[in-house]
């Protein structure tokens, strides 16, 4: 996207949320100063030079191609990026589909770090487990643990099997 973002971001004309009607406008033979005239009323202003800049250099098959895509590229990443309030895992998601896709190849260091940032999280997570219990502890309240059991069935011969 990198190589995209100036063909979106470089042109106050491209920039518009009516650069398809502007180089309409412009393709139909509508003189520059009209188009600014035109844009002025819409409260969206962009002088009759800047139009003509725009024209020359960006109203040609090549550029136009260019900023389609990458359009289309900012549209399909504002798909696909969904934010659920927890970055890491927003990352991860997007990393994961992006390899599936092999549009990425992570390398293992890449790889190692991510791992070790997730067990870094579950430590925090027990490690807060911890302090809440010891907080109850010291502070005199109730504590509850789980203990898991089996069900001891009797035998017909008046043992227990576990």
């Amino acid at each position: 996207m990198t190589e995209l973002a100036p063909v979106l971001t470089g042109c106050h004309v491209c920039r518009s949320p009516l650069v398809e009607t502007i180089n309409k406008k412009m393709r139909d033979g509508v003189p520059d100063i009209k188009i600014s005239e035109w844009l002025k009323e819409n409260a969206q202003y962009i002088s009759r030079i800047t139009l003509g800049n725009h024209k020359r250099s960006h109203l040609t098959d090549p550029h136009e191609r260019l900023r389609q895509q990458a359009v289309n590229v900012m549209k399909k990443q504002q798909k696909t990026i969904k934010a659920t309030g927890d970055l890491a895992g927003l990352v991860r998601d997007y990393v994961h589909s992006a390899v599936e896709e092999g549009l990425m190849t992570p390398t293992l260091a890449e790889g190692l770090r991510a791992q070790e940032m997730i067990d870094r999280r579950q430590e925090k997570g027990a490690d807060r487990e911890v302090a809440l219990t010891l907080a109850g502890i010291l502070g005199g309240g109730t504590t509850y643990q789980i203990i898991e059991a089996t069900e001891i069935k009797p035998l017909s011969g008046g043992e227990t099997d576990q």
